[in-house]
Formats: C-alpha cells, structure tokens, sequence
C-alpha cells in the first residue's frame, strides 16, 4: 500500500496561510530549507491537491520549464490528482480529478502500486484526511516566527493523536517535524 504523506510549511502558532508568507516563511530561507524541500518532493511519484492549493500552484508552477528551484520538473510531469467537486478542467499536465467520495476515492489511490503521494497545502483536505485516518506521515516544517494572524493549518474539530517520529533542525531556528499518527 503506498503512503499518502503530508508536507506542511507552517508558522510556530500554525500558521500556513500563503497570502502572509513574507511575514512567516520567507525570512528564514536557507540551504538546508531548500535541500528538505527538494527531498520531500523527490520522494512521491504523485501528488494529492485540494482545489485552492491546486489553484494557487498550477500557474505559477507550470511556467517554468528549466527546472526552476530545482522542482518545477518534477512538480510539472508528477502524476496530481485534484480532489474537487467544482473544478471542470485541470489545466496542470498529468492531473487527474476526482469527485466521488473522499475516503473511497483515496483508499482506491493509496491501494495502486507506487510510491508516496504527497499532499501540500490543501488544510481543508488534510484535515478530512486525518479526521478518517488515511494520513501517514506529516513532515511539518516549522518556521520560528509567530504571526498571530492567517489561515491555521489544523481545524478546530480535529482530535488526532500523533507520534513523533523525527526532529530536524535547519538553519535559522527552523525545525523539521515528522509525525505519524497514532496507533492504538
């Protein structure tokens, strides 16, 4: 069974809201930020998006064609499934929507021969995700900058234990989270 891993950049109060990462992420860029970046996407043969992050990184992403940050490659020739029920044409090469019913629709992917499927952004569907169990692995990238204000990655009525499965510090008090939920 192919795991369906998460990857998040968030602020240190939880904060992953892309309008505001000038305040909360892009202050503490570094090599070793990049080099986890490029890693986590190099680890996944398809991505999972929800319809707003699929909407905010397929124009930017799709631009570029010399592999641009070391991932636009990747990024643009990945299988990607875009779970949506209002999106009428994916625009992003190699993507696939889906439409009927979310835990159905990601036990079937998770099932399929393969490797990882990463999920970036997307909080509405990592939540869901979560709230039914299918999530794996969430790698939390941790930038050390409380921010007060903008879109919080974990929902109010989620109740998900996690194990701890590894620390990384980066450079500039960034810190590398790796949790795996629960197991009882």
């Amino acid at each position: 069974m192919r795991k369906l891993i998460v990857t998040e950049w968030i602020s240190l109060d939880g904060v992953f809201d892309a309008s505001t990462m000038n305040e909360w992420f892009n202050p503490y860029h570094s090599d070793s930020r990049a080099a986890v970046i490029r890693e986590t996407i190099a680890d996944c043969d398809a991505m999972l998006y929800g319809r707003v992050t699929y909407e905010m990184l397929f124009p930017y992403w799709s631009s570029f064609r010399n592999n641009e940050m070391g991932v636009a490659e990747k990024l643009n020739k990945v299988r990607k499934y875009l779970y949506s029920q209002t999106t009428e044409h994916a625009g992003w090469q190699n993507t696939e929507i889906l439409r009927g019913d979310l835990t159905e629709e990601i036990t079937a992917l998770k099932n399929q021969s393969g490797d990882n499927i990463l999920i970036q952004g997307s909080g509405k569907l990592v939540n869901a995700l979560l709230n039914v169990g299918l999530i794996d692995e969430i790698r939390l990238m941790v930038q050390p900058h409380v921010t007060g204000n903008g879109a919080k990655l974990f929902g109010q009525d989620l109740n998900v234990s996690l194990d701890l499965t590894e620390i990384r510090p980066l450079e500039k008090g960034v810190t590398l989270l790796v949790y795996r939920p629960a197991r009882s």
